[in-house]
This record gives structure tokens, C-alpha cells and sequence, in this order.
């Protein structure tokens, strides 16, 4: 145990509330607390620390890898009270996994001290997740007489950076990128006194101690220091130039989100060329000025998590239109760290704000100066000398269907706990896009924040660094490793490389059981439903399209979309024309396909290996089916990223239209899901000249009916959702509707992305309940 503690004595609190501390003839007893869960890092210890002063109890409160250890003695009547009430004055932000309670040794201490202890083996307790600056931070930041003004890294025990910041757990200073900064004489007193709102706040700092902040030009030759550097890049911003910035997470790029040529400079350096931008603002007003903001959306933008949060789009904002090309939809973020809130001080309009690399490069996070991949990305950068130990990137959420969905798991929302218990250490490896990784160390199971997909060297490399972090982090040493059936994967084939024992899982199985684990339904058999681009199927084609009886070990493929042709594989993914000349051809012949709008010499040469398969693999894919309608209803022949055609269809839906297309079952074993007369008669609409978002409509309408009509055969179960189709708002609340009328439960995507970034989360949970099935002695 370190010797350095801070001693809280009683005499503080007799002058602050004498009528607290009152003699006691009782007995007095001593208990020892543990305490497990999100306890570390949320300003838990100084809480508990006043209240026990404010009872004069004696003791002692310190973080281990296990969460928390609390000691108490005192009087039986107070310490018992205390025990009983102890949840009442937590910070609201703590969730208490498990509670032991145990009494102990009298030691006759006189007071109660907040103390480091080094502990090892598996982490049990929760890491703290970054926080967003908090408004009694902001209004220091704000007022001229505060010793903290227009500093750029004042945080306190409820805000500032928590796991970009460790090196490991138990939560302490000296364990985090803080530790190089010693606290000055001001700064020592508010850190050791029991009433200063940064009492034991572990990322406390100021001007005087803290870390700096400076402006450099493109090339690193320093502009400015402190305000001046603010300023300085603020003025850049104001001139329409690409500014480069250390965020909290890993480098950022920053351009005027309301000039249209400032945001095709950055987007032409990004090598981004129609992927949506997020846009930070000040406050909830401002963002109110650019979507329609509800009473869920505004709380998940103030909330301490801060994610990005997608928002119906106001038509009369001044947000540049090539900010999020041909959507109905806005990324809106507010500041996520003081340096964000004095930057945009400086400007009197919103800012696009977006990760500091070229598409498909992993988020830069080291100093500048380590890598050569940031040149020419931005004309000025605003840098900083606060360590991000950790990279993560910006969480993402969308309100649908009632609750709040996470697109993207990240900064302020991951580490997320997962309620499973595994007898032995196994890491899930996830999928190839939007990787993420989910692990059990014996003491607790996460899913640990996105990474990415792993199309090139650079994000493997950053996945594999990932690994090795989060298995230091959480006290590995040897572990299974859970991955996808698809023989291609580099998580798959990466598993297979490390000697360890394996279990693979079929990917639409995981995106089911991923959502059984959202519900707490891994007791139970459900219906899943299983929608995205891509899934190995266990007749070696490609899946998406499924509904799978399933339980958290096993399941049965008991319908599924009728399969088409996917002519060039991969290269219809990038060309959508090609999903459309093969739906149509088959749905009403070659010669409509050549009628459809599409050129000739792009459709002739479509037609000609529409029937081969080893150059149009079968898939039953619902994403591929909306790239093929959306190519057939928008005009939309190329996709510059993985969604776009289905995103702009959604878009363009007049949610006025109630009419719907027709999708039949075909009994079976399994049934499918005909898609080809409602592909007839979109091209009949299409003809006559119906609107796209009338038919685009139609088309969701029709879906969903067509999946809620399969779903009633499954009656006596209940529904998960699961898969990256279901990012699609207007697609979820339709098939809530429909499904509502079928008096099914459903189990809607929240927590856990619905998309392959919450793939490994599933994944871990079949792997765990297979174990515990086989009798624990089958490979995990």
C-alpha cells in the first residue's frame, strides 16, 4: 500500500455543521464494503469521504482492480445507518454491480482517509469513460475574476477524460497521462480539502501547473500560446481554411460548417467525398437553429457522454448542403472538452468537426510530430501537451422507435459493461467492419470502443494495439478467442494464428444474441431478424436477409429473403446499378433491365454474368437489396461508401404515403421473402412517373409488412432486431407498427449497435452460453 493519503480530519466539518457531530455512548463496530461496477472515476471517494465526516465516522476508501474498499468505524447505530443509506449520496453517475458488506477488526482509528492501494490480477471494476466538460466548469472557463479563465483544461470530479487517459486501474493520478504535471501550491490545496468541488478530482489542473496549449502553422512553426493560439486558429477558421486540433480522443479536422467551399477543401483532403460530417455548436439553443431537436435528443446532447446525435435536419439552417449530401439527417455534437468551448467562442458560427485522417486510415492520436500520414491535412493546428494514452473516437446515437440507439459505440458511452459471466478469460474479436472487441477476463465482460474497419495495414495495426491495450488494461495474460465463420476476415484468420483455443460464431447468430443480451433475454428463444450487407452463410453464400429461431447457443435458419445474384461480388457493393440490372432481370426479364434508365454499355455487360456464379455469388442480403432499389428509384449508379444508397433512400421517403408494395411468403422449408413483384412494380411506378419518395415509401411500407407477415408465423415468440439495416429510422418505426398488430414482443436495438460494431458482444454471449451448456469442458 503507498503511504501517501489524504487525512480528513473531523475539525473541518464542526465548523461547516456543528450539529452533525454528536458523542455516542454506543458500541462502536467497524465493516469493510466492497463495492463493484462504475465506482472509479465519477468523484465517488470524495462523496462517500464527506458523508462519513459528516457522521464522524472513522476509516479509510481506496480503488482496487476489484472497484472500491471502504472501511468504517464509529458507533453501531451511525455505522449502520450509514451502510443502509450509503447509495443515497453516490454520484448519480455510479452503477453498483454487486455489494458485499462484512464486518471487521476495530483498529481505533481517529479519521477517515482517502488512500492509494496497488493491487493486481483481473480488473473488476468498471473503467470510467471520458467525460464532456460540465457546466460549472464552462461558467469558470467564462468568468474573468476565476483563476481558471479561458483555460483549456479545467475539469473537476464529474468532467474531463477518464480512459483516454489511463494507463491502467486503480484510478489514481499517478495511473493516468497526468502524472507528468505536478500540482501546484493552489491546486494541492483544492485536491486535499473535503468542501473544493475538485476534492481528490484526479485530472485536476491550472495555467499554473497544468498542460498548454499552442497554435502551430502547417508546417510546426509555433504562431501563439494559450488565448493567443485560440485565437489564432479561430481567425484561420474565419478565412474558410482546414484546421488541424487535439481533441480528447486523437487529432481532429475543423472547418466553418456553413461555407460550402471550405467543406469540400477539407473534404477533398480527407479523400471523403459524400460521407455526412458531424457539426459541433455551442449549446442546445444553437443546435435547435439547425434540426428539430426532441426532449430525449437534447438530453442525450447535454448528457455526460456527449455523443453525436442524428437529428432531422432543418431545411432553413445555415449548414452548407454539402455537409451531409442528399440527407435528411445532421451529426450534431456540443463541446466535448474546454478547448472545443473557447474555440467556438471565438466563432460566431458552427463547426464541422471530424477525426484527423484520409478514408479508411485509423484516428491519429500520437503527437503530431510522430507522424508523417497528418501532413498536408490542414493548413494551421491547435496542439496541446495532455497525453491521449488511449484513442477513441465520437459516439454516435439516433432516436427511433422510442428509445435511443447507439450507431456507434465510442467516446463517453464505452467501455460498456455487458451483464455476462464467463468461468474463464476469452476475447471476441468482432467482425472486419466497424470492428470492436468484446472480452471477459473472469471478473467482468465489455465491449470496448470502435475501431474501425479493417480494410488496410494501418487499421489492422491499430486493431492489434487495441488488443494488446485493452488486454493490459483488463489483466490478461492468456485467453479463448471467439470469432465470425467467414474464412476471409483478418479477426477470423488472426484467431486462428494465436494458438489459443476457438469457437467460431455465425455472424447474423451474433447480431441476434448481441440483442437477446440488450433485452436480458438469453433465457429465452426468440425470433431474429437479422438485417445488413454482408454475412457468411453456412451454405457458403452470402446472407443478410434472415430470420433465425434462436436461443444464446444455437439457432435455425427458418426464413430469409429469396436470393439474387450480387454481379461482381464486391464490386456491387461500390456500383449499385449492378444490384438493380440483376433484380429486375430476374423480376421481369432482361429486357425491362435494359428499359430501366440504366446505359446500355453499363447494363448489357451486367446481364451477361447475372447467371454465372462464381461472378455473381448468390445473396439474400436486405443492405444489397436497398442499393439496388435505391440505384433503381435515385438514379444512383456509384456508392462513394458502404450505406450510402440506402441512407438516401430513406431520405428521400414522403412519410405521408401510406400505400405499400407487395412481398409474398413462399412456404417452405425455410420460407422466403419474395421480393420480385414488389421490384415490378416499382419499375411500373417509375414509368409513370411517380415521385421517389412516394416510391421509396412504398418500398419501406412494403418491407416491413412483408417482415411482420413472416414474424406471425413465429407468433408465440418474440422478436429481436438486429444488423446494420436497422440504422434505418424510418424502416425500424414501420416494422414496430407491424409488429405491434402481431401482439409480438419486440426486442429493439439501444445499447449495443445493431450494426458489426456490436457483432463481438454477441459473439462473447453464444461463446459464453455454449460453455455452460457443453458443461464447461468444450472449447470456448
Amino acid at each position: 500500500m503507498i503511504s501517501w493519503k489524504i487525512n480528513i480530519e473531523f475539525n473541518w466539518l464542526a465548523a461547516m455543521n456543528p450539529r452533525t457531530i454528536i458523542k455516542s455512548t454506543e458500541r462502536n463496530v467497524a465493516i469493510k464494503i466492497t463495492l463493484s461496477g462504475r465506482v472509479q472515476g465519477i468523484g465517488l471517494r470524495p462523496a462517500v469521504a464527506r458523508r462519513a465526516c459528516e457522521l464522524r465516522l472513522a476509516g479509510s476508501i481506496c480503488n482496487t482492480t476489484a472497484g472500491i474498499e471502504l472501511l468504517i468505524e464509529g458507533p453501531e447505530n451511525v455505522v449502520h445507518n450509514f451502510e443502509r443509506d450509503l447509495e443515497t449520496y453516490l454520484p448519480e453517475e455510479t452503477v453498483i454491480d454487486q455489494k458485499i458488506t462484512e464486518t471487521t477488526a476495530l483498529r481505533g482509528l481517529k479519521r477517515f482517509d482517502i488512500i492509494e492501494k496497488q493491487t493486481s490480477g483481473p480488473l473488476a471494476a468498471r473503467v470510467p469513460p471520458d467525460l464532456v466538460v460540465c457546466l460549472e466548469c464552462l461558467a469558470e472557463l467564462a468568468d474573468p475574476a476565476n483563476h481558471r479563465f479561458d483555460y483549456a483544461f479545467t475539469s473537476c470530479t464529474h468532467c474531463g477524460p477518464r480512459y483516454s487517459l489511463l494507463h491502467s486501474l486503480p484510478y489514481e493520478r499517478d495511473q493516468t497521462g497526468m502524472s507528468r504535471f505536478e500540482l501546484c501550491a493552489r491546486c494541492e490545496s483544492e485536491y486535499t480539502s473535503p468542501i473544493d468541488r475538485r476534492f481528490h478530482a484526479q485530472t485536476i489542473a491550472c495555467p499554473d501547473c497544468g498542460p498548454r496549449v499552442w497554435s502551430t502553422s502547417a508546417t510546426g512553426e509555433i504562431r501563439g500560446f494559450g488565448t493567443v493560439a485560440i485565437r489564432n486558429t479561430a481567425r484561420a477558421l474565419q478565412l474558410g481554411e482546414v484546421a488541424g486540433l487535439k481533441g480528447l480522443g486523437g487529432y481532429q479536422l475543423l472547418v466553418d460548417a456553413t461555407s460550402e467551399s471550405a467543406v469540400q477543401q477539407l473534404r477533398t483532403r480527407k479523400q471523403r467525398p459524400g460521407k455526412p460530417l458531424a457539426v459541433m455548436v455551442t449549446d442546445l439553443a444553437a443546435a435547435r437553429k439547425l434540426a428539430e431537436v426532441n426532449d430525449a435528443e437534447a438530453a442525450a446532447l447535454t448528457s455526460p457522454a456527449g455523443p453525436i446525435v442524428l437529428l432531422q435536419a432543418r431545411n432553413d439552417s445555415a449548414i452548407a448542403g454539402n455537409v451531409n449530401p442528399g440527407l435528411n439527417t445532421l451529426g450534431v455534437m456540443l463541446p466535448t472538452t474546454p478547448l472545443h468551448w473557447l474555440l467556438l467562442q471565438q466563432c460566431d458560427f458552427p463547426l464541422v468537426v471530424t477525426s484527423a485522417n484520409r478514408e479508411g486510415e485509423p484516428l491519429y492520436f500520437q503527437d503530431r510530430g510522430q507522424s508523417e500520414a497528418l501532413n498536408g491535412l490542414a493548413d494551421c493546428w491547435l496542439e496541446h501537451d495532455r497525453p491521449i494514452e488511449r484513442p477513441i473516437d465520437d459516439s454516435v446515437v439516433r432516436w427511433m422507435a422510442g428509445q435511443l440507439v447507439t450507431i456507434r459505440l465510442a467516446r463517453g458511452l464505452a467501455p460498456l459493461a455487458l451483464d455476462l459471466e464467463h468461468p474463464r478469460p476469452a476475447i471476441a474479436l468482432g467482425g472486419h467492419q466497424k470492428a470492436a472487441i468484446a472480452l471477459n477476463n473472469g471478473a467482468q465482460a465489455v465491449l470496448a470502443p470502435h475501431v474501425g474497419d479493417l480494410g488496410n495495414l494501418a487499421a489492422c495495426e491499430r486493431y492489434e494495439a487495441q488488443l494488446a491495450s485493452l488486454k493490459q488494461l483488463y489483466g490478461f495474460a492468456t485467453s479463448d478467442f471467439i470469432c465470425d465463420t467467414h474464412p476471409d476476415y483478418y479477426t477470423s484468420n488472426r484467431a486462428t494464428q494465436t494458438g489459443s483455443r476457438v469457437e467460431r460464431v455465425q455472424h447474423h447468430h451474433a447480431h441476434i444474441v448481441a440483442g437477446m443480451l440488450e433485452q436480458g433475454w438469453l433465457d429465452r428463444q426468440v425470433l431474429g431478424v437479422a438485417f445488413d450487407g454482408t454475412g457468411w452463410g453456412d451454405d457458403q453464400t452470402i446472407w443478410g436477409g434472415e430470420f433465425l429461431f434462436s436461443s444464446a447457443s444455437h439457432y435455425t435458419r427458418v426464413g430469409h429473403f429469396r436470393p439474387f445474384c450480387l454481379p461482381g461480388g464486391e464490386a456491387a457493393v461500390r456500383e449499385p446499378y449492378r444490384i438493380a440490372v440483376s433484380l429486375l432481370a430476374e423480376a421481369v426479364g432482361p429486357e425491362a433491365a435494359l428499359r430501366a434508365g440504366f446505359k446500355a454499355e453499363l447494363a448489357k455487360p451486367i446481364l451477361q454474368i447475372v447467371n454465372s456464379i462464381s461472378l455473381s455469388p448468390l445473396t439474400s442480403s436486405v443492405g444489397r437489396l436497398f442499393d439496388g432499389v435505391a440505384s433503381l428509384v435515385l438514379g444512383i449508379t456509384h456508392s462513394e461508401f458502404e450505406g450510402q444508397a440506402a441512407m438516401l433512400l430513406e431520405a428521400s421517403c414522403d412519410r405521408a404515403e401510406a400505400g405499400s408494395y407487395e412481398m409474398p411468403l413462399l412456404q417452405g422449408t425455410p420460407i422466403q421473402l419474395d421480393w420480385r413483384l414488389c421490384l415490378s412494380a416499382i419499375l411500373r411506378d417509375r414509368e409513370a412517373g411517380v415521385s421517389p419518395g412516394v416510391i421509396a415509401m412504398r418500398f419501406h411500407r412494403g418491407l416491413a409488412r412483408g417482415t411482420a407477415q413472416l414474424c406471425r408465423q413465429f407468433a408465440h415468440l418474440p422478436v429481436v432486431l438486429g444488423g446494420g439495416v436497422f440504422q434505418n429510422r424510418c424502416l425500424v418505426e414501420l416494422l414496430v407498427e407491424e409488429l405491434q398488430q402481431n401482439d409480438q414482443p419486440v426486442g429493439l436495438p439501444g445499447r449495443i449497435p445493431p450494426n458489426d460494431g456490436g457483432l463481438a458482444a454477441g459473439q462473447l454471449a453464444v461463446a459464453t452460453a455454449r460453455f455452460r451448456q457443453e458443461g464447461g469442458d468444450a472449447c470456448v
